[in-house]
């Protein structure tokens, strides 16, 4: 019997992916580095060191375009919004008596914006970042800890995410995951293949199948 939910954010909840994915393009442009958003895309949701090395393997450069990053992406975080059904979904979980986490790579700046407009504040029970972790995503150590924080075994758990990164971090860990479409970067087969039980369009498609009985 599934007790907790464990959610990404980015993608997920958030439609920040695209902005996530501009800053990375600006970011490495100012490098010097210039990558097709198209192939950044597609990395979004990775640990930010392993999606840099994807394309730079300097130890500074690397450092330098993650700062960058970072800055660029504070300039459009105010444009990152709940998707549909996101909010729904999760105080419907909450009132449905159902353990409800986050995990993410947010900082401490972006999770304070994203609990905001997601109105999240009274209905999430923790929030695992990657920052506490030794391996972020798609290692399974972020899952292991939402886990162990929640107290629950992971055939009490289900995780949604909306990349291959979340579905094969979260099956490393033992959970099932439903995968959504709303990060944009992937196909249904592709998730599917990636190892999702399931995959809607978003966490409105989701929250009207009453998802996760």
């Amino acid at each position: 019997m599934v007790k907790v939910v464990v959610l990404d954010v980015d993608g997920t909840l958030m439609d920040t992916n695209y902005l996530h994915t501009e800053a990375w393009a600006r970011a490495f442009e100012r490098a010097g580095h210039r990558v097709p958003r198209v192939r950044l895309h597609r990395e979004v949701g990775k640990g930010a060191g392993l999606l840099i090395q994807e394309f730079v393997d300097d130890d500074e450069t690397v450092e330098k375009i993650q700062d960058l990053h970072s800055e660029f992406y504070e300039e459009l975080q105010e444009y990152g919004h709940p998707l549909p059904g996101a909010r729904e979904l999760i105080s419907s979980l909450k009132e449905r008596g159902y353990g409800v986490w986050f995990v993410t790579s947010a900082k401490d700046e972006e999770l304070e914006h994203h609990m905001q407009e997601l109105e999240a504040e009274d209905s999430v029970d923790g929030v695992v970042n990657s920052s506490a972790v030794e391996n972020p995503k798609p290692a399974p150590d972020i899952f292991e800890e939402a886990l162990r924080r929640a107290g629950a075994t992971a055939d009490e758990t289900v995780a949604v995410g909306d990349a291959v990164w979340d579905v094969e971090a979260a099956r490393e860990a033992g959970i099932r995951t439903v995968a959504v479409l709303s990060g944009g970067a992937y196909h249904r087969e592709v998730l599917e293949e990636a190892g999702a039980v399931a995959v809607y369009e978003d966490c409105a498609a989701l929250l009207d199948s009453d998802f996760p009985e």
